[in-house]
């Protein structure tokens, strides 16, 4: 060998490609741990992601029973327009009390159902006037009353009524004679 001995070349070559691996090495554990701090990084967002994520849904879930909660008057009011508007079509019987002539008054049915077992509920002190028993007053029917005061007393001022389905007197003023 001549000159200095610095050993054989297979040796210096092994030191070399391990000095490169040590390198790589040093590398690849600074990439694993930016890797590991990365995936610890990427597990606590997706932990913010699902405190979030059920947040939303709770949030949801009180919008949903808000929304619930407010349509709850609004099918309310609309039960009550269909009640109405039913109550509106359904025929009723609409009385009205017209002076005719004398002693002579008129009860009329300007309604669009017939009044049936129409009754007078009004005590007089004198003659009451004469209507048929069970009577039926049929939409646009007239039934004349004719109603004399006595001596000391008069017509009375209103007439109460009844019928199958109103039950409570509804109460009519008696025109006074022109």
């Amino acid at each position: 060998m001549s000159g200095a001995e610095w050993g054989d070349v297979a040796s210096w070559g092994a030191l070399a490609l391990a000095s490169g691996a040590l390198a790589v090495s040093y590398k690849a554990r600074g990439d694993s741990k930016k890797s590991a701090n990365a995936t610890v990084g990427a597990a606590a967002a997706a932990e913010q992601s699902v405190a979030e994520a059920r947040r939303s849904a709770d949030a949801s879930i009180r919008s949903a029973a808000a929304a619930e909660s407010s349509l709850e008057p609004q099918r309310q009011d609309a039960e009550a327009r269909r009640l109405a508007e039913e109550a509106s079509t359904r025929p009723r019987v609409e009385l009205v009390l017209l002076f005719h002539e004398g002693s002579t008054w008129h009860l009329i049915n300007q309604g669009t159902a017939p009044a049936r077992n129409l009754q007078l509920r009004t005590a007089f002190e004198f003659r009451r006037p004469d209507m048929p028993a069970n009577l039926i007053l049929d939409p646009g029917a007239v039934q004349p009353l004719r109603m004399i005061a006595g001596l000391g007393s008069s017509v009375p001022a209103v007439l109460d009524f009844t019928w199958e389905g109103q039950d409570e007197p509804l109460r009519l003023r008696v025109p006074p004679k022109p």
